[in-house]
């Protein structure tokens, strides 16, 4: 029983790790990312080779420094174009490992094992993080004796005293923050806002465009989006950050929200000031002249006299008979 446990859980952990993969490497190709730096480096030429190092006075530390600036230059590359998925890099030197640098990759893995890699010099390494700094990949690169080497690597402490970090790329998109109400009433003006942390390179080209989850109309563009919502229901919005590369739209993240939207509610109508309800159902209004009776009290009769005392009442209720 207490495998079965171990087994589901373990799957539970493989599958989550695997979504994770997808969302942070999305986009992203190792295969392509060796064969750009490859080219990187061809570029160069003999720059960063023995030949060229060592008359003007230097060695592979100045070489493996120059090459990581050129490793930076890829990373940043394949980030403008949505090729680096959510990933950054950490590129710098590190001195060698095993003394094989001069044979290929397949040679060394058949001989030394799967993270044999580097050479007995100082060599350029590139490590690829998310942005809970996770690693994903490391990747080493080595041209100094002539020949390009790109080669998986083993892990590399950058506080380590035969390392040096030169540069750090951070993740295109560190984060993205959706803020809406969670709820409102038929008629209001909702807005959605999102914010993204990004890296300071890219930030200022970012785009924003809006539409409903599993939509592709746009409803707006912009960091914040004011919605009139007319019907009780919940909406579902999306927004997307993006950046545009030779006129083409690269899609770095997205984020969602939710907004609840109920009917408003019925508040009942107090009666205006100086109204009364009858028991007919329609409202009677008091007049607004000058009573001849202010205090509404009945003068009493004069017992002594009842007639007098009846002219009395009429006179003084209001003056109804003759002076």
């Amino acid at each position: 029983m207490n495998g079965c446990k171990f087994l589901f859980i373990t799957i539970l952990c493989l599958l989550f790790s695997f979504v994770a993969a997808d969302a942070y490497c999305q986009g992203f190709n190792l295969a392509d990312f060796k064969t750009a730096l490859k080219a990187q480096i061809k570029s160069t030429g003999a720059r960063d080779t023995i030949v060229k190092r060592v008359p003007a006075g230097q060695s592979c530390v100045e070489a493996s420094d120059s090459r990581a600036e050129e490793v930076a230059k890829v990373v940043k590359n394949m980030q403008s174009n949505g090729k680096f998925g959510l990933l950054g890099a950490r590129i710098g030197r590190t001195s060698g490992w095993n003394p094989l640098s001069i044979v290929s990759e397949e040679t060394r893995k058949k001989y030394i094992g799967e993270t044999a890699s580097g050479s007995v010099h100082t060599y350029t390494v590139a490590q690829l993080y998310d942005a809970n700094g996770k690693v994903w990949f490391t990747i080493d690169a080595d041209n100094y004796l002539g020949p390009i080497y790109i080669s998986e690597h083993g892990a590399v402490d950058w506080n380590a005293d035969h390392t040096k970090l030169i540069e750090d790329v951070p993740p295109v998109i560190r984060g993205v923050h959706m803020f809406n109400p969670p709820a409102a009433f038929v008629g209001d003006n909702v807005q959605f806002q999102v914010s993204a942390e990004a890296a300071p390179w890219i930030s200022g080209s970012l785009k924003y465009k809006w539409m409903y989850v599993g939509g592709t109309k746009v409803l707006g563009q912009g960091e914040s989006l004011n919605l009139r919502v007319d019907r009780p229901t919940t909406y579902n919005l999306k927004a997307i950050v993006y950046h545009v590369v030779k006129g083409k739209e690269i899609v770095l993240a997205e984020a969602t929200g939710s907004t609840l939207v109920s009917a408003k509610p019925v508040i009942p109508v107090a009666p205006a000031p100086g109204t009364s309800t009858t028991g007919r159902g329609y409202t009677s209004r008091s007049s607004g002249g000058q009573s001849a009776n202010p205090t509404g009290i009945v003068p009493p009769i004069n017992t002594t006299n009842p007639v007098q005392g009846v002219f009395d009442v009429f006179k003084k209720a209001g003056d109804f008979f003759g002076k």
